[in-house]
């Protein structure tokens, strides 16, 4: 099926003047170098077979090879020049189709190589091929396919003999181009006839016997049999050389599946150059827009396809992310119903904040039992408390009726009793547990001012030493703010005044 659209179809459709009224034609489908399907096939069914590309070669009986020389290579001018020559030899007595290619000779020389045909056997060919129908690109001339076919092993001089049913021709291949040609029938089946009229016409193309030219070379040419005349090559008669049988095997080669000395004129159709092609240009046109149409018609299906198919796995993986996000939203809003389902009343809330603002509220206030519990433990046997005082940061402090001491003035102890002996720094007083505010920093909740004055009896110098262990004690869980010692010689005490801030945290447990 593949072969069938991408192959090349090869029809042979022998001499369409004479045979038109035959009921089949040759044809060939290949792919590359392989033949796919060959036989043989009504005209009407061509259009059947396929291919994307067609090709046909006809015989031509009035059909002329030839050379001229033109001092131009227009191809305009080239062709009336061709025209010209052909009309002055009084070649065709009716209209002709000219192909023609100019090659240099000199500065201001070229050669015209000409191929022409009767219009009317091009135009009965036309009608064998379905045009309308199929991308017909090629028509040429039998003898044209076969030195094509020559050209692809070598590009020497070769006589090429040649023969179909009762219609035998020579002609002389080179560069794959056919320089002169002879045209006879054969009467008889006898191999003998066939190799007589071969010696014929060689003596006529390369001996300057026929008015078509001659090569005046007395070198003989290389000669090949081919059509119904390949089993000459192994008569003795035929005198055959290496070289040519050499041509013969290779020309064999070139098709894999297929006889290309049986019918090169079918095979030989692959290697025509365009130059030689006997159809009309629009003809031409057409096959080659149907070229390009059928592989772009091709890649936009498979584009078509591709997007469908992208468009088919898009669709598919939306469905599935659908599937996923909704299963996802079920599972989270199963989760939000089991945490809706925890969350307690606003009645019950509003009595939490109020049982936690209470909590709150109690732990920011000093526990005053703890606080003369851990002072009871800070001061030594033999100090009395005299006075305490405890009321929160920022208050008015209530008024203080402090004991009096007479006698030696208030001494500050901060500043005396931790003082270096050899510096004029004060020793660093333990820190406490918690952390406390700098003096003169802003108050905050749970700050409380505590004022104590303590009496410690005896001496001044006992007075001054249980004071400094009163105030080393208890600086743990207090920042001083005040520490001031007054000594009363009458009644023999000291009397030690202290105001610091401690937190109400320390106090709670």
């Amino acid at each position: 099926m593949f072969e069938r659209v991408t192959g090349t179809l090869l029809v042979a459709a022998g001499e369409t003047a004479v045979d038109a009224a035959a009921e089949t034609v040759r044809y060939c489908l290949m792919a590359g170098r392989r033949v796919v399907r060959r036989g043989e096939v009504a005209p009407g069914r061509l259009a059947e077979l396929g291919g994307y590309d067609i090709r046909a070669s006809f015989f031509d009986r009035g059909g002329y090879f030839g050379r001229v020389a033109s001092q131009t290579a227009n191809a305009r001018l080239a062709g009336v020049v061709a025209r010209r020559f052909i009309d002055g030899e009084m070649l065709f007595n009716e209209p002709y189709r000219l192909r023609l290619s100019a090659t240099p000779t000199g500065e201001h020389d070229f050669q015209l190589r000409m191929v022409a045909a009767s219009e009317l056997a091009c135009v009965r060919l036309e009608d064998l091929l379905p045009l309308q129908d199929r991308p017909v690109s090629t028509a040429a001339l039998e003898e044209v396919a076969i030195a094509a076919l020559v050209a692809r092993v070598t590009m020497t001089q070769v006589m090429v003999a040649f023969a179909r049913g009762s219609r035998f021709m020579a002609f002389l291949a080179e560069g794959g181009e056919v320089k002169s040609r002879s045209v006879e029938a054969l009467y008889s089946d006898d191999p003998a006839a066939a190799i007589d009229a071969a010696n014929r016409a060689e003596a006529m193309l390369l001996g300057g016997g026929s008015a078509l030219g001659s090569t005046n070379s007395s070198t003989p040419p290389l000669k090949i049999y081919l059509g119904d005349l390949r089993s000459l090559a192994a008569e003795p008669a035929a005198q055959r050389d290496v070289a040519s049988r050499e041509i013969e095997k290779r020309i064999a080669a070139l098709v894999q599946g297929g006889d290309a000395l049986l019918e090169p004129e079918l095979y030989g159709l692959k290697y025509v150059a365009y130059r030689w092609n006997l159809l009309e240009p629009e003809q031409a046109q057409r096959a080659w827009a149907w070229k390009i149409a059928v592989p772009t018609v091709g890649a936009m299906l498979a584009a078509t396809v591709a997007f469908a198919g992208l468009a088919a796995l898009l669709h598919m993986g939306n469905r599935y992310t659908e599937k996923a996000n909704a299963l996802q939203q079920a599972e989270l809003d199963a989760q939000r119903s089991k945490l809706v389902a925890r969350v307690p009343p606003e009645q019950d809330v509003r009595r939490i904040k109020d049982l936690t603002d209470l909590l709150r509220q109690r732990d920011q206030q000093v526990r005053v039992d703890h606080l003369l519990s851990w002072l009871t433990h800070q001061v030594p046997q033999g100090a009395t408390v005299a006075a305490l005082h405890v009321f929160p940061v920022g208050e008015t402090p209530p008024e203080v009726v402090r004991p009096k001491a007479e006698g030696m003035g208030g001494v500050d102890l901060l500043s005396r009793l931790f003082m270096k002996d050899d510096a004029a720094t004060p020793q660093a007083l333990p820190q406490p547990a918690s952390t406390l505010p700098v003096r003169g920093a802003k108050a905050k909740e749970g700050e409380y001012e505590l004022t104590v004055d303590l009496v410690l009896p005896g001496t001044y110098e006992r007075g001054e030493s249980l004071a400094a262990e009163i105030i080393r004690r208890l600086a743990a869980k207090g920042s001083f703010k005040l520490g001031t010692l007054t000594y009363d010689a009458e009644q023999n005490r000291s009397v030690l005044h202290t105001q610091m801030t401690v937190l109400a945290e320390d106090f709670i447990k």
